[in-house]
């Protein structure tokens, strides 16, 4: 295999071993597939070399992506194979050390396969440490822990102790490092019931000698000690440690973390941390490397399920069938499929280990329960569907519909079949909301068996009657099949009818006139709030039917939370009255209505009515929040927080969904990252897919704003794009498209992001305001020059200009300019790049008097003394100095660091070291990491 001339059929595999090694640079992300194959056809050349190597790399990526026994069918190869051909086999130093660590991590993983008897696991280990005792390989810890994991699956817990007691020499294998060993150790301990003694060996490293840490640093180290601290109640380390151990973990599918993470979440009561862990990881249980470690993962998963279970009985996990189809399994059900998994798969370890610590571990760690689940107040704890009576059904379908649009479809499925159950009022309740309910999926179908409701209670429920006709009109308008004027025209509540029904139908008709005629909706709203004033001043009763009372709470909960309804539609029909206005303050509404729905939640008086309101008094806070993000956005920040306590299920999504836009807006991208990361679990956590797949595009732009690994955003989102092209979602599947193309391009992928943006391009045509195609063109144009297609990525330049001058995006429309410039000149046209920069300082010229372009020029100016260094080196260098000194005096450091690095290169180039190496410097002391300063600073300081 080595010398100066590779056979081709070998430089071939190569080629393809280091793709599959290295083809995803990130550490960890390994992908076994290829190497059965690569094994094979380097056994196929008879290259000893080239079969051990291949090999060797296959047992190494069989740790993080294969099986163990993968990982021990090689390992064992690679030990034949040096005995058999002894000095004939030299290994390097790198792949040396590789091959050790790769059999160390293997040792710690024997037990969990079952068809591996104990001696044997213990033979394996003998050999082990005989061929490398004596080397800088051999770790007595190492050893020891092996032996004394043998005795946990015994059933020895004492003996398993003696043997890690006894153990003093702590020294890792080489390739390794200290905390990990003691980390091995101290997992051990846990797993043979010695808490204590794995706190006092692993807490040191949590502030240790930094040379001692790896990667795995801290998350390494908390595994050891999350089981201990959970059981002692330690409920914010716990926490801390299980965010760690998930973001390490679990990226390179190491999920044996995980699932000591959930258990322990699980011990604190911190199911609201745990569920969504699990939903993450509810579908990789057969992608864990052996039995054992499947089994551990399932029994914390069943457990967290169950968890939930107990706390929402409505609780549901989105589980594909025997199609591959997507749909949602109640979380009981699927707790019990997962405990039926782990109790066969603990019988086959029970055999080989002739006692039962395997399975009674197992059934201890599905038997944890958070006992105080989501912090769900016992006097808020909502009926379970399942549960309910038909009329309970009725009221769900109503408290539901704005927190939880699932469980609200859960109860109208539910209903339909036991409508017949009712009576009275109840029944015409039902059958008005079920027919409402059915907008859903057939919109026509709605409006035929809403007018079918509306007639049949027509005599002796008129009111209700009345607000079918208009929601089925409201919906005929909406899909088209009638104009607006059927609306507009249409009548007044009907005085006779009680104050509630007479404020309820204000409201819906005050809804349905808004887009249409805003100053009769004004109108309508303004009469409904007069009728809850006489309420209030005592003079009439806001219900006076008997069986409206008894099927109602607290009414006055229904007064205040209808007032608090009627100010939210006047903010929004009086804004409709004021556009194009300056001045309009919406305060005196937003005030109102804030003060009525806190007295709506404060007076409900069951937990249906209760969960109701709080739905109002969310919206009336998000509203109060918009407002007050215009000029005080911490304000907004403390109202969202509010509504954060106060809302459930869905709605909570929607608040951190907006408060994370707020934070993005208030430039706090952190803390907006965690806000999109918690909708996203909890859209997860409540199984709405559709909802889950858009948080996971937002959380996408915001990872990508925080320039975090882009491979990671392509995994996150480009599934979901996939999905939301299947559901026809054309509008989200473009936005995830776009956030897809971002990520391909930060990613080097310039050709997939191409093709992503043409995607959004030809589906946005005509669709989009000029500014987006303009902005759609511009990215695309970027990767268009990137793959050196020069002519299609000024075309698209050339739009942009286009589109941005017809939007009044004078500045856009310049460094359009500006770009096509530089692209021109990169394809070889110096006249056609001269031309750009000509309409540039026109354009710059133009706007110059209107706003200021200082910076706008230096960078024009930057621009073209790239493009004339070769043509006139002189005035190049002159601009380069001109323009760093106008970026130093003005602080534009993110301009002032290319120009320094330019000049510096060019600088390096002629000859001029000296004066390179102080460009070069000056450049870092602003960007230290910066990689390609360091790179030239490495060539200066090292030429050759």
């Amino acid at each position: 295999m080595s010398g100066p001339h590779i056979d081709p059929t070998i430089g071939e595999i190569l080629d393809d071993l280091w793709m599959a090694r290295h083809g995803d640079p990130r550490f960890g992300h390994e992908d076994f597939a290829p190497f059965p194959s690569l094994i094979a056809r380097a056994d196929e050349t008879g290259d000893l070399d080239l079969r051990i190597l291949t090999r060797l790399e296959g047992a190494y990526s069989a740790l993080w992506a294969g099986r163990t026994t993968d990982v021990l069918t090689l390992v064992a190869w690679l030990y034949r194979t040096q005995d058999a051909h002894g000095a004939d086999v030299e290994l390097d130093d790198w792949q040396m050390e590789q091959f050790q660590t790769t059999v160390v991590d293997l040792l710690d993983s024997l037990t969990g396969i079952p068809e591996l008897s104990l001696d044997q696991i213990r033979g394996i280990t003998d050999d082990w440490s005989r061929r490398v005792k004596g080397t800088v390989y051999y770790a007595p810890a190492v050893e020891a822990a092996v032996h004394a994991d043998i005795a946990v699956h015994q059933g020895r817990s004492d003996e398993a102790v003696r043997i890690l007691d006894g153990c003093v020499d702590y020294r890792p294998p080489a390739g390794t490092c200290g905390p990990g060993t003691r980390a091995t150790v101290g997992a051990v301990y846990v797993a043979a019931g010695a808490y204590s003694q794995a706190e006092a060996l692993s807490t040191p490293d949590l502030d240790g000698d930094p040379a001692e840490r790896c990667g795995f640093y801290p998350a390494e180290t908390y595994g050891a000690l999350i089981e201990a601290w959970g059981r002692a109640g330690r409920r914010d380390d716990v926490i801390r440690a299980a965010r760690s151990l998930e973001e390490t973990y679990s990226p390179v599918h190491l999920y044996g973390h995980i699932a000591d993470a959930m258990v322990a979440l699980l011990r604190v009561d911190a199911l609201a941390e745990a569920l969504p862990m699990a939903l993450r990881h509810a579908d990789v249980v057969d992608q864990c490397p052996n039995p054992l470690a499947a089994a551990q993962l399932a029994a914390a998963l069943s457990a967290t399920f169950a968890s939930a279970a107990d706390s929402d009985a409505d609780t549901v996990v989105v589980r594909r069938d025997e199609d591959g189809v997507p749909g949602p399994v109640a979380a009981s059900q699927v707790a019990a499929e997962l405990a039926d998994y782990v109790r066969v798969t603990a019988g086959r370890f029970d055999v080989r280990n002739a006692s039962n610590a395997v399975s009674a571990g197992l059934e201890e760690v599905m038997a944890v329960r958070a006992t105080t689940a989501l912090q769900t107040k016992a006097d808020t704890r909502v009926t379970p569907i399942a549960n309910r009576t038909a009329a309970e059904l009725v009221s769900g379908l109503s408290a539901f519909a704005s927190s939880s649009p699932r469980r609200a479809e859960q109860c109208a499925d539910a209903l339909r079949p036991r409508v017949e159950e009712l009576s009275g009022r109840t029944r015409i309740r039902a059958r008005h909301m079920l027919a409402w309910d059915r907008r859903r999926t057939d919109p026509h179908g709605a409006v035929e068996e809403l007018r079918a409701a509306a007639d049949s209670s027509r005599s002796d429920y008129p009111a209700w009657s009345a607000q079918s006709d208009l929601l089925a009109a409201l919906l005929e308008v909406h899909s088209g099949g009638a104009s607006p004027e059927l609306l507009t025209g249409w009548r007044d509540a009907d005085p006779e009818w009680s104050a509630g029904a007479r404020a309820n139908f204000a409201r819906l008709l005050g809804m349905a006139l808004a887009p249409f005629d805003p100053t009769r909706a004004l109108a309508a709203v303004d009469e409904g709030l007069a009728v809850l004033d006489r309420v209030d001043a005592g003079e009439i009763p806001l219900l006076d039917d008997p069986e409206a009372l008894a099927a109602t709470g607290s009414v006055d909960a229904d007064a205040a939370a209808s007032r608090s309804a009627l100010h939210r539609l006047r903010v929004d029909v009086l804004g409709e009255l004021a556009r194009g206005f300056d001045g309009f303050d919406p305060s005196r509404e937003v005030d109102a209505a804030l003060v009525s729905a806190r007295r709506a939640a404060d007076l409900a008086s069951d937990p249906d009515q209760a969960l109701l309101y709080r739905s109002e008094l969310v919206g009336a806070l998000q509203l109060a929040a918009g407002v007050a993000a215009r000029t005080d956005g911490a304000a907004a920040l403390l109202l969202l927080g509010e509504a954060e306590t106060v809302a459930r299920y869905s709605l909570l999504a929607e608040v951190l969904a907006s408060r994370s836009a707020l934070r993005l807006d208030l430039d706090d991208i952190d803390v907006a990252r965690d806000d999109a990361e918690r909708a996203l679990a909890v859209w997860m956590v409540e199984g709405d897919d559709a909802a889950a797949d858009v948080a996971r595009f937002d959380l996408g732009h915001i990872m990508l704003m925080r320039e975090e690994d882009p491979l990671a955003v392509i995994e996150l989102v480009e599934s979901a794009v996939a999905t939301m092209e299947t559901r026809g979602d054309i509008g989200a599947q473009m936005q995830g498209m776009q956030v897809l193309a971002r990520a391909q391009s930060a990613a080097g992928r310039s050709g997939d992001s191409v093709e992503s943006y043409t995607r959004v391009i030809d589906a946005y045509t005509d669709h989009v305001p000029p500014v987006v195609q303009a902005q759609l063109h511009a990215a695309r144009a970027v990767e268009l020059a990137d793959q050196q297609q020069f002519p299609e990525a000024l075309a698209d330049l050339d739009a942009a200009v286009t589109w941005y001058s017809e939007s009044g995006a004078g500045f856009d429309a310049a460094d359009c300019l500006r770009t096509a410039a530089l692209t021109a000149y990169f394809a070889g046209d110096h006249d056609g790049a001269n031309a750009y920069l000509a309409r540039a300082d026109q354009a710059y010229e133009e706007l110059a008097t209107a706003a200021p372009v200082d910076f706008e020029r230096a960078r024009l100016d930057f621009a073209r003394a790239d493009i004339v260094r070769v043509s006139d080196p002189e005035r190049s260098t002159a601009l380069l100095v001109d323009v760093a000194a106008r970026a130093r005096a003005a602080n534009w450091i993110g301009l002032l660091i290319p120009v320094l690095h330019l000049s510096a290169t060019i600088a390096a180039d002629d000859g001029l070291t000296a004066d390179a190496l102080a460009l070069v410097q000056e450049a870092l002391r602003h960007a230290p990491d910066h990689p390609a300063l360091l790179d030239l600073l490495s060539e200066l300081e090292f030429p050759g």
